[in-house]
């Protein structure tokens, strides 16, 4: 098959690209900056207009038998104009020119767990507006973009993810600019983090080369109008994440067991101390809950490999894992 990757140089985007690759499709992987990938690259920006794509790009995207929609990451602290261009706009256009093709496209939909904000009940992976409010600008473009696609004239599955951890394609780790890793030069620094519940509670994480295979199964999937949610089953809590974090640098984190709500100041004090977005004392409470176990059992091909999250550390200390290391352990 002919397979389009928008985002196909990004974290996940380029092992979805190379995935696909490995088996034998043809693959072009679009964004705004070339990968390093030996597949095809092609100029796309969401935010430029016409998307900043010459005739020949349109024509293969037009041409392809599944496109994949993996970009439009913006930054946690993005406005609400830069949000929309990319997760509104930029969605609308990507499907205007499927839905203008002569046998279009099949589309698989990279969303997002925080599309689902901050509901005050459980919810399903069916679901998607469920009278819940937004933190910020991103989670509602996140929103946006999988209501646009869910109401699209289209072939569509969609797939959630909470935050994705692990190596990707090089072993490349994830940015600590946004999102849960944001929190990690936090931690590594030492700060004392004021979390509810001291972090013990699961926040969705997963191996981005798990997502990765899920995405290249969907792929190949025939069927369509699915919406699912995968994520790591064992479901580690905030603390057991930042403590495999920690681990190879022979640290452990100072993670405080506290009432947010009062403590946020505190929280965000640190975090603009060195430079994090101070959004991110949002999330230092449960997130949603949500109801998905049949969606775990229907993606039992996608793996989190072992010791992901550290392997993921270790490469961000310039280390292997495993490796022999002093844990010097300083309990808050």
């Amino acid at each position: 098959m002919k397979v389009a990757v928008f985002g196909g140089s990004g974290y996940l985007g380029e092992l979805v690209a190379e995935i696909c690759d490995s088996r034998g499709h043809q693959v072009v992987a679009l964004s705004r900056n070339p990968g390093l990938g030996t597949w095809e690259h092609r100029r796309c920006d969401l935010t430029a207009p016409g998307l900043g794509m010459d005739e020949n790009t349109r024509a293969v995207i037009t041409e392809s038998d599944v496109c994949v929609f993996a970009a439009g990451s913006v930054s946690w602290q993005a406005t609400s104009t830069e949000s929309l261009q990319i997760h509104d706009r930029g969605i609308m256009a990507l499907l205007r020119l499927v839905e203008s093709a002569k046998r279009a496209p099949r589309i698989v939909h990279v969303s997002s767990i925080l599309a689902l904000g901050e509901p005050d009940k459980p919810v399903t992976s069916d679901q998607l507006y469920v009278g819940q409010r937004f933190r910020n600008w991103y989670e509602y473009g996140k929103y946006v973009a999988e209501h646009r696609v869910r109401h699209s004239n289209t072939q569509h599955n969609i797939v959630r993810f909470g935050p994705l951890l692990g190596l990707g394609h090089n072993r490349t780790v994830p940015s600590t600019s946004d999102g849960l890793p944001a929190i990690f030069p936090l931690v590594l620094a030492g700060y004392p983090l004021p979390i509810t519940d001291g972090g013990r509670y699961p926040c969705y994480v997963g191996d981005v080369l798990g997502a990765a295979e899920l995405v290249a199964d969907m792929v190949e999937w025939t069927a369509h109008g699915r919406t699912i949610t995968w994520f790591d089953p064992e479901q580690p809590s905030l603390l057991e994440i930042l403590s495999r974090v920690c681990l190879p640098f022979g640290k452990y984190p100072r993670v405080l067991r506290a009432d947010v709500k009062r403590a946020e100041w505190l929280l965000r004090m640190a975090m603009r101390r060195i430079g994090t977005d101070a959004n991110l004392a949002d999330y230092a409470h449960p997130w949603i809950e949500v109801h998905c176990d049949a969606d775990l059992e229907n993606t039992g091909a996608a793996r989190c490999r072992k010791d992901y999250i550290q392997a993921m550390s270790a490469a961000m200390a310039g280390q292997v894992w495993p490796a022999r290391i002093e844990a010097r352990y300083a309990h808050a």
